[in-house]
C-alpha cells in the first residue's frame, strides 16, 4: 500500500502543472467578432434595398425566373437593367 501511495504522490505535481497550463490555453481562444456578424447582416440588408431602376432576381424555377416581383417563363437575356425574353435555338446563338 505504501508503494501505491508513493506513485500517486509522484503523479500529483504533474497533474497540478497540467491543470495550471490548461486555463491559459483556453484564454487564448478567440470568439467570433460581433463586428463581423453585424457587417454580414448589413450586407444582406443592402441586398433587400435594391434601387427601383435595378433588376433584382428573386428566385427561379424549372421553367423561369422571378425578377422584381414578376414571374417570367423561359430564358431571359439581361443587359444592364434591360430584360428580354430570349429563346436560343442552337449553341452558336449563345456564343459569339
Amino acid at each position: 500500500m505504501g508503494l501505491r501511495g508513493g506513485a500517486v504522490a509522484g503523479a500529483l505535481p504533474n497533474l497540478i502543472r497540467s491543470l495550471r497550463k490548461d486555463p491559459k490555453a483556453r484564454a487564448q481562444q478567440t470568439l467570433p467578432s460581433l463586428r463581423r456578424a453585424f457587417s454580414l447582416y448589413d450586407q444582406i440588408n443592402l441586398i433587400d434595398n435594391v434601387p427601383d431602376d435595378q433588376l433584382r432576381f428573386q428566385g427561379y424555377t424549372d421553367t423561369g425566373f422571378k425578377v422584381n416581383g414578376v414571374d417570367y417563363e423561359g430564358s431571359l437575356l439581361c443587359v444592364g437593367n434591360m430584360l428580354m425574353s430570349w429563346a436560343p435555338n442552337k449553341f452558336s446563338d449563345i456564343t459569339p
